[in-house]
């Protein structure tokens, strides 16, 4: 009787440290380093829209927008820009998935530095049978996330260095962007 019990939680032992190893080798495999085709399955984008956000004091905004189509020169190279960042998809996100509610728990107010731009929109549109696919990446001081609007997910993103590329990715746009009038 004492060697079947010695057994069973000998078992038990085992597959519990199998669970727990499958658990971080998911988690590890979900937080590598991807890009656009991970996080937006699917997509082709037929359209880019960058919206950039500057508060040059408290009481003016700048925003300047480009918008481009698949047939615009410089659509290629702005799709190819986006394309090549990549980010990690903390393991925390599939809880937040699962209780959305709780993301409002982790905003944090941000330090803005002189010269920076504070927030990038950077949606991209794809025409399916009639209807408009939208994917958009945000970028908020020195954080990334994303947002899948077919499948309403707005997740954070993590990004060794994330605030220098995406301030150096920011000014890059502003300079080709256009004003736009408020």
């Amino acid at each position: 009787m004492e060697k079947a019990d010695a057994k069973k939680r000998r078992l038990r032992k085992t597959l519990l440290i199998f669970c727990f190893l499958l658990l971080i080798g998911g988690g590890l495999w979900y937080a590598r380093p991807v890009g656009l085709t991970v996080l937006f399955p699917g997509i082709k984008p037929e359209d880019i829209d960058v919206t950039l956000i500057h508060f040059v004091d408290d009481q003016r905004m700048e925003t300047r927008n480009i918008q481009l189509s698949a047939v615009d020169p410089g659509f290629d190279e702005l799709l190819t820009q986006v394309e090549t960042l990549r980010f990690h998809r903390p393991p925390w996100n599939l809880v937040l998935q699962a209780v959305p509610m709780l993301s409002d728990r982790f905003a944090q107010t941000k330090l803005v530095a002189d010269g920076d731009i504070e927030h990038v929109y950077i949606t991209l549109a794809q025409s399916v049978s009639e209807d408009r696919r939208y994917a958009q990446l945000t970028f908020y001081v020195d954080e990334w996330s994303y947002r899948d609007f077919d499948r309403s997910v707005s997740l954070p993103l993590i990004m060794f260095n994330g605030k220098e590329i995406g301030q150096a990715l920011a000014r890059d746009f502003w300079e080709i962007a256009m004003p736009v009038d408020s």
